[in-house]
């Protein structure tokens, strides 16, 4: 899913002659720490709470901290994994998204971004997940996908993180059947390594009642 799906409607920027005080306001009805500032449609950068805290007074404007922001963004056209590391990167609450032409387009907030990872059908739907450890160069998906469908089941999604300083990394896969130990032993057999798997056998209730309890940690 691209950055121009995902913008939240909700986040609004600032402008630098606002001071310090309107954007903590903002910020605390928003309950987001950091917002876009933004000048005719250019994104000059993001301001967060904790900049804003160690001004001598919230009654200075914007402007005068401009230098020192950072500027963080996406463009429209990214994927969601590309926002995900952004955010993750630079710990931020909400990451501004430019045209092609970098003009600003708007911004997506964290709670949206987890929304729709928590909404979309991978998530929601039963299954096992499967977690791989392997070389970069033994990494093939055909392989291991092929392995997979032919124990009648199909990968709903995956995700592969780097191991540090190593040149190995982890395949975490999500499969459509909750009944891992066929799969699990075929795998082994083609040498990969199982370093972990989970079965999820619970109804759509209880996936849905699980999503409604993070929902209300992120909006206590």
């Amino acid at each position: 899913m691209q950055a121009s799906k995902l913008i939240s409607s909700s986040i609004i920027s600032l402008h630098p002659d606002d001071d310090g005080s309107k954007a903590l306001s903002v910020m605390d009805e928003l309950r987001v720490s950091h917002l876009p500032v933004v000048r005719n449609k250019f994104y000059l950068g993001l301001i967060s709470e904790n900049e804003i805290l160690q001004w001598q007074s919230t009654d200075e404007l914007i402007e005068e901290h401009l230098p020192n922001l950072m500027a963080p963004f996406v463009l429209s056209s990214q994927h969601l994994f590309d926002i995900i590391e952004v955010l993750e990167v630079n710990s931020l609450s909400v990451v501004p998204v430019l045209s092609e032409e970098k003009k600003y387009v708007g911004a997506i907030s964290n709670r949206k971004l987890l929304y729709t990872i928590a909404k979309s059908s991978a998530v929601q739907s039963i299954g096992g997940v499967i977690v791989l450890e392997m070389n970069q160069n033994d990494y093939s998906m055909s392989e291991i996908a092929s392995i997979i469908e032919s124990n009648n089941a199909k990968i709903l999604s995956s995700y592969i993180t780097s191991v540090p300083d190593s040149t190995k990394m982890e395949l975490t896969i999500k499969v459509s059947i909750t009944e891992l130990d066929v799969i699990i032993a075929d795998l082994k057999r083609f040498e990969y390594k199982v370093m972990a798997s989970y079965n999820d056998g619970n109804s759509k209730d209880d996936m849905m009642e699980r999503y409604e309890s993070l929902m209300r940690y992120l909006n206590p």
